[in-house]
């Protein structure tokens, strides 16, 4: 069957930054012999400048995918009006292309956020007689408002009412909605899909593929010396996530931790310079701010960790991030601030302990906890990494969701 993936954020093949949920998703389901085109942005979020569409084009073609790019104008800044005036164009355009495609696809997988183009995607596939399917991964317009400086918030009114209503749309229409995580899926539902089939597929790991990372990123910059306890924080230096607070932490243990406690932060971000000015105001030089690494190199950073930091904003509403589970694939114990079903996750599987989100203190005594307990960080290390191979792999979760696809599209009429 014809199958296409409408989402703008998410690396396809060739993109330098490591292959995330809907890369995995669509070479699974060429593998399986279906007809896969990805709907996508000529602008990367992550790096805030146009895709080199040949490459990325050329290596989706390598593995059955069609790489459909949209042209779409730039922005600096995660939470602004540039952004979200690059997601109307890119609602706009793809409702003009997609309608005059000839192809006829079965199933119309729309991604969310952005919700004004999952709502032209779930529009798309009803008019060309598909199946279409809602795919949650955040909670967007809710999260975005709380993301956004007050003095802001009345000047987006009218664009987060839009969303909204977009969303709603999206829900009430689709055939089937699938979560990254319970909160996302009920999100949709209580939005407009009260009436619909709800599934939860995680972003989970490609546990071979980071393995793989780790041994073609092994360099002597990232090798633990022996006897040196190695803590991480990875991702969006941004206000969703409490990274500040981990460096508030690492201020307070500095004199008692001592030098063999490093701590990384392998981020990049609009708030990379507020990172910097912490560090410098607290003369943090056991802590390294790495920006952005190769996914080779990071994946092996990654697994000479014994700690990773989950950490993010209450405002976010983020439950189930990326991290958690790369996290989990490099065995490391796991500092969580996020509530919910990631924190019942680290707590059942025994692999890393809660703190409070904002709260220094908190941060420390959990930090502090785990390094001075050998044994503890062992077992919490070794349960990481059980659960990545046991559960949370995509080769065990992802076959799961090229089924409900299948038989999704299957049901099509005609």
């Amino acid at each position: 069957m014809l199958i296409w993936i409408v989402n703008p954020f998410d690396p396809l093949p060739g993109d330098p930054e490591q292959e995330g949920r809907y890369a995995t998703l669509a070479r699974l389901l060429a593998s399986r012999g279906h007809q896969v085109t990805w709907w996508t942005s000529n602008f990367s979020h992550r790096f805030k400048r146009p895709v080199d569409e040949v490459t990325i084009r050329d290596a989706c073609r390598q593995c059955g995918i069609d790489a459909r790019f949209l042209a779409s104008p730039p922005y600096t800044r995660n939470v602004s009006l540039a952004r979200l005036r690059n997601h109307a164009v890119l609602a706009r355009r793809f409702r003009s292309l997609a309608l005059e495609d000839p192809a006829r696809p079965e199933v119309v997988l729309a991604s969310s956020p952005p919700p004004g183009l999952a709502w032209a995607a779930v529009q798309v596939g009803r008019r060309r007689g598909a199946r279409t399917l809602l795919d949650v991964q955040d909670l967007w317009p809710d999260n975005f408002t709380g993301l956004v400086p007050r003095p802001v918030r009345p000047l987006l009114r009218p664009a987060l009412w839009t969303m909204r209503r977009s969303l709603r749309r999206a829900a009430a229409t689709c055939d089937l909605v699938v979560g990254v995580a319970d909160a996302y899926a009920d999100y949709a539902v209580q939005a407009g899909g009260r009436d619909k089939p709800t599934a939860t597929i995680p972003l989970g790991v490609d546990l071979a593929t980071f393995d793989a990372a780790v041994n073609a990123g092994r360099c002597p910059q990232f090798t633990k010396p022996a006897g040196e306890i190695w803590l991480a924080y990875t991702g969006s230096l941004t206000r969703a996530y409490d990274f500040v607070t981990i460096l508030g932490a690492a201020a307070r243990i500095k004199a008692s931790a001592g030098p063999a406690v490093r701590l990384f932060l392998t981020s990049r971000g609009e708030l990379a310079s507020r990172a910097e000015q912490t560090i410098r105001q607290h003369d943090l030089t056991q802590v390294t701010l790495t920006g952005f690494l190769p996914f080779d190199t990071w994946a092996y950073l990654l697994s000479q960790c014994d700690v990773g930091f989950n950490a993010s904003v209450p405002d976010a509403k983020i439950f189930l991030p990326n991290k958690v589970f790369y996290y989990l694939a490099a065995g490391v114990a796991v500092l969580n601030t996020i509530p919910g079903q990631c924190s019942r996750i680290v707590r059942d599987a025994g692999c890393g302990l809660d703190y409070q989100a904002g709260d220094a203190d908190s941060c420390a005594a959990a930090i502090l906890r785990v390094i001075r307990d050998d044994a503890a960080r062992a077992a919490m290390k070794a349960a990481a990494r059980r659960l990545a191979e046991t559960t949370y792999n995509r080769a065990v979760l992802f076959p799961k969701y090229a089924e409900l696809i299948e038989r999704l599209g299957s049901t099509r009429a005609g």
